[in-house]
């Protein structure tokens, strides 16, 4: 794998907490942060956005960041990924939602390591992880095996859980360390509680903490993690409908 990327997912057309990539948190907008700390992966960053009107302030956010930016589908993520991987011949990258502002840098070098050392098509996170600290690693040959959901860019792939199982691919979930899992500690961005948590943390250990840093720090601080964890079980139930809707039959 020559040309890796960590491509940072970000749209704003976020109806629960609207424009939340915009939000200001310690005098920088969210998705800088995240940005910043995909940065600190070692690989070359791609903002993946749609070329709706909404997102053309992303192209000033990636420009101040000096990073690439692709702009595709709106609806269809799986297929904004896709042809981003097609545009700037990408053969393997990391997949991280713009909204997951304290991703783990360290588990995101990991995940590469581990899709080299499996040949998968894809690296997935247990379930037991802690919310928003990685997502997913993919290999460019992934995505002819999801050909049947990456044409159509109107179809609503949000949740990619079920189009993962549906295509069959070859995944290998991530090993983690024992303080990267089980923890009831919710590190994404969909609500105010959510933001108003970020805005608390990020104040106290800075947007570049270690994912065992952060860990540390929440364990000794229950008023911050209870500040939006009752938000969890919403994030989870509108996974599940979402879901549900795809293992509906056409």
């Amino acid at each position: 794998m020559k040309n890796i990327n960590a491509i940072v997912t970000a749209r704003n057309t976020s109806t629960r907490l609207p424009n939340k990539m915009l939000k200001s948190i310690c005098n920088q907008k969210a998705i800088d942060i995240t940005i910043a700390r995909a940065k600190m992966t070692g690989f070359p960053v791609i903002l993946a956005t749609s070329t709706a009107s909404s997102d053309d302030i992303f192209e000033t956010i990636a420009d101040k960041a000096q990073i690439k930016i692709f702009r595709g589908a709106l609806r269809n993520k799986l297929k904004r990924w896709r042809d981003c991987f097609n545009y700037y011949n990408i053969d393997a990258a990391l997949l991280v939602d713009g909204d997951d502002l304290l991703y783990d840098y360290d588990i995101g070098k990991r995940a590469i390591t581990y899709l080299n050392v499996t040949q998968g098509d894809m690296i997935v996170h247990p379930e037991n992880i802690i919310c928003g600290f990685f997502t997913y690693a993919i290999h460019k040959k992934a995505f002819p095996k999801m050909s049947d959901y990456t044409h159509d860019a109107n179809m609503d792939t949000d949740v990619i859980v079920e189009y993962i199982k549906k295509s069959q691919l070859t995944t290998a979930h991530l090993p983690l360390n024992e303080w990267e899992q089980n923890r009831d500690f919710r590190l994404t961005l969909d609500y105010q509680e959510d933001l108003e948590m970020f805005t608390h943390l990020i104040s106290q250990i800075g947007y570049k903490a270690s994912g065992k840093e952060i860990v540390d720090y929440l364990e000794q601080h229950n008023d911050i993690v209870q500040m939006n964890l009752f938000r969890q079980k919403d994030f989870l139930d509108n996974q599940q409908r979402f879901n549900q809707k795809v293992l509906l039959p056409d």
